[in-house]
Order: structure tokens, then C-alpha cells, then sequence
């Protein structure tokens, strides 16, 4: 099993839209962040580019991680 691990989920469009990025260290969260729709784009390209976003910061989190 991976020790560094994340998930990103679709938020409710009641509260913003766009991804929940979470962090997960073991399983437990520990750190993460909210990647709502890009102002200026159509809907679809605006949820794109966010998820696209939300997995850059993400990867960027794994690279930075003690390998083992």
C-alpha cells in the first residue's frame, strides 16, 4: 500500500462547484484544497482546466514526499 495518496471529488455546485483535492498520508487527510471553475470559460472547459489543476498541486505534493 501507498503511504502518500490523494483524491479529488466533484464539489456541489450549491457551494462553488469545481474539485476537493485531499492530501492522505496513510489514509488520513493532511492537507488539500478547493479548485472551483475558472472564471471566462465554458462551464465544461472551466471544470477541466480546475481538475487539471487540482492533479498538478496534487502530483506536485507526491513528488515532494520522502520516497521509501
Amino acid at each position: 500500500m501507498m503511504r502518500y495518496t490523494y483524491e479529488i471529488s466533484r464539489r456541489s455546485a450549491s457551494v462553488g462547484g469545481g474539485w476537493l483535492l485531499r492530501l492522505l498520508d496513510n489514509g488520513e487527510e493532511v492537507g488539500g484544497g478547493v479548485f472551483p471553475p475558472i472564471n471566462g470559460l465554458r462551464l465544461d472547459l472551466a471544470l477541466a482546466a480546475a481538475r487539471d489543476d487540482a492533479e498538478t498541486e496534487a502530483e506536485a505534493w507526491l513528488s515532494s514526499r520522502p520516497q521509501s
